[in-house]
């Protein structure tokens, strides 16, 4: 899930330039309220994300299903709900209720979606440019309890064996003609998800001998890996920031 991206690699080498850029474009995506600074945070983050995926890859999907669910969540706010108010650009009468569509309640509901977004770009790229080395050597830098970090290393391992389960199975569905009609893709479905659940049973009875086998005394080794950052890559990053800043006191 997290691994070391060889493009962003040539451009920011130290772990701690990584941290600091997603951190960073977390902070501004929450914090500003401008429409300009936010947009534009958008398309570089866009930018950004178009260089270091390939295109074939299927992990696009995981910025589209996001951004539909962020979109269909923010048409909610489009409206406000209640009398009926002059200033409407639309509006109309439901179940006793005036739904108004004012410039305001768009502004509000484009603001909130392109927070969203570019928060999302922004988990997105950290599972990009930080290798699981550097996520976990982060983890106990920032004193997270060693009990977390152990379930976080457990739980990385385990979800392939599951996915790899759940693969197998639908592939052998699928030859079978197992997704043809809606019942049989409800009964393939629901025998896959027990296949899957019984698997996980037994990986984890496995796992849990082999530690034993292993000397487990209450303790995972977790390799670690911290590269040296480089300070003009850090004031790169600190100067683009404050250029999103400055954007967001304009007024048009």
């Amino acid at each position: 899930m997290l691994s070391e991206n060889p493009a962003i690699a040539g451009i920011l080498k130290g772990t701690g330039e990584k941290v600091f850029l997603v951190t960073t474009w977390l902070v501004l995506a929450i914090s500003i309220q401008h429409w300009l600074s936010q947009s534009l945070m958008l398309i570089a983050g866009l930018v950004l994300l178009f260089r270091l995926v390939p295109k074939s890859n299927d992990k696009w999907l995981f910025l589209l299903f996001g951004g539909a669910f962020i979109f269909t969540g923010t048409l909610g706010l489009i409206f406000q709900v209640g009398n009926q108010t002059a200033d409407a650009i639309m509006q109309f009468q439901l179940f006793g209720l005036w739904w108004n569509i004012t410039q305001t309640s768009m502004q509000h509901a484009g603001i909130i979606a392109l927070k969203a977004i570019n928060g999302l770009s922004a988990i997105r790229l950290a599972m990009y440019c930080l290798s699981f080395e550097e996520s976990m050597t982060l983890a106990k830098r920032c004193r997270i309890p060693d009990v977390v970090i152990e379930l976080m290393l457990l739980s990385y391992r385990y979800l392939f064996g599951i996915k790899k389960t759940a693969n197998e199975v639908m592939m052998a569905q699928r030859q079978r003609l197992g997704y043809v009609t809606l019942n049989n893709t409800i009964r393939s479905f629901a025998a896959m998800q027990s296949a899957v659940f019984i698997k996980s049973m037994r990986l984890s009875m496995q796992n849990y001998q082999a530690m034993q086998v292993r000397a487990y005394h209450g303790r995972i080794y977790c390799p670690e890996k911290w590269e040296r950052s480089s300070f003009l890559n850090v004031l790169a990053i600190a100067g683009v920031a404050c250029c999103f800043v400055a954007l967001s006191f304009i007024r048009l």
